[in-house]
């Protein structure tokens, strides 16, 4: 089964420690069997919110759904979730496969 890749789109809880709260959990989490990366992207348009992507991969779909529930569940990551402010979506991807007509 193919790579899958968790994304959310937050906005965060403006605070001086917010970028510190995330790199605890980062690296709490990834240190977890079966985390391959987490990633943050954050906007760019000064004119509008600010929106952050946390782009998690993970080697499989059962890896994914075995993993992601810990999340909640460890203190480093709980006191993340406590600097969102709004969570606008989050879903699992996977790389797009086109249908082919035969």
């Amino acid at each position: 089964m193919s790579k899958i890749t968790e994304i959310f789109i937050l906005k965060m809880k403006k605070g001086d420690d917010v970028d510190a709260i995330r790199e605890a959990a980062r690296a709490d989490f990834v240190a977890l069997e079966g985390v391959m990366s987490w990633e943050t992207l954050v906007t760019t348009d000064q004119s509008r919110d600010t929106l952050y992507a946390d782009i998690f991969t993970f080697p499989d779909h059962e890896t994914a759904k075995r993993v992601t529930p810990q999340f909640a569940e460890r203190p480093a990551t709980q006191a993340f979730l406590g600097q969102i402010d709004e969570m606008i979506v989050g879903q699992f991807f996977t790389a797009h496969q086109p249908k082919t007509s035969e």
